[in-house]
């Protein structure tokens, strides 16, 4: 397909990649499509997409879309992308038609500025000259960095260092870099929004109008920022690039306090997210519910890691994490066994609605499923690794067991995310388990149940997330483990909500 395209002048050598990849091309897999209102889209450059629109059985087109400057959307059709009495539309004529659109001179003039799409590959600097620079110093770190480190542990360490670490700090030299340095990175942080997709840039914030939460989430980023410049400049060290120790000597963490996680679901709320799902989604998301994996190690599984070893599943390595055994409860065992029926030994198990293997295009069909289905908006998918935690927790299941089913190489993470679990849960356990100590205020509580039981109903709300929550005001932990450097923290310590 590839030649053929090349040779139409409207079409950019930077979109082949895209245009390869594109679903539409084949024509099964747009009659596959179910009908739905909005369009399918696929992304050829940034902030320019072709789309199949496929509302009901008698309407089916090709749609082209452009991400205005003013961050609005405006579509036009091309043509039938099916034959439903109307003709059709080729794929590559739905092509030059989407590109010439693209070229006419009022929409380039309203539109964003197209850019190859794709992740973040290396860091945005490319440094020279002699003197070896903190860019100098990540540059080699990164190199390192792709070949010893998963690929999403790579990739996150890339985004961090071009948001946050090159615009002010690249250009300094290694030698000289100093605590004065790791002072206004910290003060960077504090102060700078947060950035997501085509957002504007905000503007710095006044620090103490900054939340404990929005004070918790910056020092952790600050101190995942120090952790990137001590690998990267302890490498250069070990390199033979700089004679001093002082660089990666003065990069010290901050304590900072552990916010459990609450936004996990009920057994109802399970329910509504799964009738909100397409059916291919809703299965990805009850084998989440079932086994607790993320959406990679989901993505990754074949049917013969299924029922293989034992009575589970086996998921393979998945970040810095080793190979595990999930074992399944027999509606799971069920339920991965039937999603396995017709397959080969290699066959995925689960596929998109599209036919393709689950990367990373769940995002925005989950994000409808919870609007749907009436969910919290902050809950993602990974919060459903979270649920099937908790509810083994919760059933009193012993936190070595739930590490174990969730990879954790010991029980800390687990114990400091859900330990807390359902306030609710731990109230009943106080209500029915604590020993009797005083026959007479007994004997005053079985007089009194009425109005007991009031005073309990009475606290009951409808979001069980908030129940006997108590606001921590501080983001420093109670014991700190952390050898801070005092100016940073004072930093941090001064913008402390009261």
């Amino acid at each position: 397909m590839t030649s053929a395209l090349t040779s139409s002048e409207l079409i950019p050598p930077t979109a082949l990649d895209a245009i390869e990849a594109c679903p539409f091309a084949d024509e099964a897999a747009i009659s596959a499509l179910r009908f739905r209102e909005t369009p399918y889209w696929h992304s050829l450059l940034r902030c320019r997409h072709l789309g199949i629109h496929r509302p009901d059985e008698r309407i089916c087109n090709w749609t082209a879309r452009i991400l205005t400057k003013d961050k609005r959307y405006i579509q036009k059709c091309l043509g039938p992308a099916l034959n439903v009495g109307r003709g059709q539309v080729p794929f590559n004529l739905a092509l030059e038609r989407a590109f010439a659109w693209f070229a006419q001179a009022d929409m380039q003039k309203i539109s964003n500025e197209p850019k190859p799409i794709g992740r973040t590959r290396e860091i945005s600097i490319c440094p020279i000259g002699d003197t070896y620079t903190v860019g100098h110093a990540l540059r080699d770190y990164t190199d390192w960095t792709r070949l010893a480190r998963s690929p999403g542990g790579h990739y996150n360490n890339l985004v961090l260092i071009n948001h946050h670490l090159i615009p002010g700090f690249a250009h300094l030299p290694l030698e000289d870099f100093d605590a004065t340095d790791v002072l206004a990175l910290a003060k960077q942080v504090i102060e700078t929004p947060p950035r997501f997709g085509f957002m504007p840039y905000s503007s710095r914030q006044e620090v103490q109008d900054l939340s404990v939460d929005v004070l918790r989430r910056r020092k952790r980023t600050f101190n995942s920022l120090l952790s990137i410049l001590r690998m990267a400049f302890r490498h250069a060290w070990d390199s033979s690039r700089i004679q001093s120790e002082r660089p990666w000597r003065c990069l010290h963490r901050i304590p900072v306090a552990h916010s459990p996680r609450t936004i996990f679901l009920t057994r109802e709320e399970c329910r509504r997210l799964l009738e909100a799902c397409t059916p291919a989604l809703r299965k990805l998301v009850l084998a989440a519910l079932y086994t607790g994996c993320r959406v990679g190690e989901l993505g990754a599984l074949r049917v013969e890691d299924v029922g293989r070893q034992g009575f589970g599943i086996r998921v393979g390595a998945f970040k810095r994490g080793a190979a595990r055994f999930v074992f399944l409860p027999d509606e799971g065992m069920a339920f991965f066994l039937s999603c396995c029926e017709g397959k080969q030994d290699r066959d995925p198990v689960f596929t998109s609605d599209m036919g393709q293997v689950w990367r990373r295009q769940h995002g925005n069909l989950f994000r409808r499923a919870v609007s749907e289905a009436r969910l919290p908006k902050a809950f993602v998918f990974h919060g459903l690794r979270h649920t099937y935690a908790s509810d083994l927790v919760r059933a009193g299941v012993s936190i070595e067991v739930v590490a174990k089913q969730l990879g954790h190489a010991n029980t800390i993470t687990v114990s400091n995310t859900y330990g807390h679990l359902s306030e609710q849960y731990r109230e009943e356990q106080v209500r029915t388990r604590f020993s009797p100590l005083s026959q007479a205020h007994r004997a005053l509580a079985v007089e009194k149940r009425s109005d007991l039981e009031h005073l309990w109903h009475s606290f009951q709300r409808e979001d069980w997330r908030d129940y006997a929550r108590v606001e921590s005001k501080s983001s420093h932990p109670k014991q700190a483990f952390a050898r801070g450097s005092q100016e940073v923290i004072q930093l941090f310590a001064r913008f402390q909500a009261d």
